[in-house]
């Protein structure tokens, strides 16, 4: 009976403990979940996805050859421009001799202007003609002042190199040729070919920029001119004596002023007259 007791005894403290226990458990469980609960990811807005950096989906390689052909298109389009505001300074020009020089050196033809300024290099040559001959129509380009002071230039001479070194880069970009795309794998080719190209690119703005000094030098005759028809129009108009015109002035309003007096004197006096004759007409009448 005692030996039952006691194991009722302890069968209760083990069922008190396991109960317990369990309670334990639960509610650490439990904690474990809330505290996971309130640590959960908000959603990402709409800034926030903005904010996030761009991710390469293609995953493409650089390439050296198409970033090679922007370069190039830019560079030729601020030519382009460049050698069209030069031409509209100089146009228009009266004579023709140095755009011929330029036609006739680029290509032998001097009949080809059309093509010329539709070139791209051709327009070197074309705005280096135009400006020559717009320098040439200057009356003030005969004076002696250019050869007394050495700073006549040499026209002739200009736009020959002009068009002859643009002639020469125009030959050596076509041997150069398109990017060799059946060795674009090749660093030493693709390197030597982006190399050559910008090279060249770099002399043909360097001839852009002596066009372009050649018309800063058609401005400055042209300023030139611009004082030399000045002082022709006073050398012209000085032989008109602004003393004497003022004398004649002034004796003409006093000659205007005698002229009416007389005239005031010549009315009244007519009118005097006439009335002391008309009693002597009719008598005379009688």
């Amino acid at each position: 009976m005692i030996k039952l007791l006691v194991f009722v005894v302890i069968a209760a403290a083990i069922a008190v403990a396991l109960v317990v226990v369990g309670s334990w458990v639960i509610n650490g469980v439990r904690s474990l979940g809330e505290g996971l609960g309130s640590r959960r990811v908000r959603p990402m807005s709409a800034d926030d996805l903005r904010a996030l950096p761009e991710m390469d989906s293609t995953g493409a390689e650089p390439d050296p050859l198409g970033e090679l052909a922007d370069t190039l298109r830019s560079t030729r389009a601020a030519r382009w421009s460049r050698c069209r505001a030069i031409q509209e300074q100089a146009e228009p020009a009266e004579s023709s001799q140095y755009l011929q020089l330029a036609l006739h050196t680029w290509a032998g033809d001097a009949d080809d202007n059309a093509h010329l300024r539709n070139d791209p290099i051709g327009q070197i040559a074309v705005t280096a003609g135009l400006v020559a001959d717009r320098v040439s129509d200057y009356p003030a380009w005969k004076l002696d002042f250019f050869d007394r002071h050495g700073v006549r230039v040499d026209l002739g001479r200009e736009v020959t190199e002009l068009t002859t070194s643009a002639a020469n880069v125009r030959d050596q970009i076509d041997l150069l040729g398109e990017p060799p795309t059946h060795l674009s794998t090749d660093d030493d080719v693709v390197e030597t070919y982006i190399a050559k190209s910008l090279m060249l690119s770099r002399r043909l703005d360097g001839l852009v920029e002596r066009v372009g000094a050649l018309g800063e030098y058609q401005q400055i005759v042209a300023a030139i001119q611009q004082r030399q028809d000045k002082r022709d129009w006073l050398d012209r108009v000085s032989a008109i004596d602004d003393f004497e015109n003022e004398v004649d002035a002034q004796w003409d309003a006093t000659e205007a002023d005698r002229m009416r007096s007389t005239a005031d004197e010549s009315e009244l006096l007519a009118s005097i007259y006439l009335d002391a004759l008309a009693p002597l007409a009719k008598t005379l009448g009688r």
